[in-house]
């Protein structure tokens, strides 16, 4: 089984689109802590924040989790 890498692809996708940890958790309705979180591989973002999270950037929830 492939490992879930969701803290790369979140990381390089918000780059990409040229927002803060801050704008990203504002949108999502979580704290940047919490972004942060899922960036350094701390934690992962809830179930239910993979929809919303692909949706905004564009991309399928298997790429989020770098499949």
């Amino acid at each position: 089984m492939k490992d879930i890498n969701i803290a790369a692809v979140l990381l390089r996708e918000r780059k990409e689109k040229g927002i803060t940890q801050d704008e990203l958790a504002q949108y999502i309705g979580v704290s940047k802590a919490s972004v942060s979180k899922w960036e350094t591989g701390t934690s992962f973002p809830d179930i239910a924040f993979l929809p919303q999270l692909a949706s905004y950037f564009d991309i399928s929830i298997d790429e989020l989790l770098g499949y």
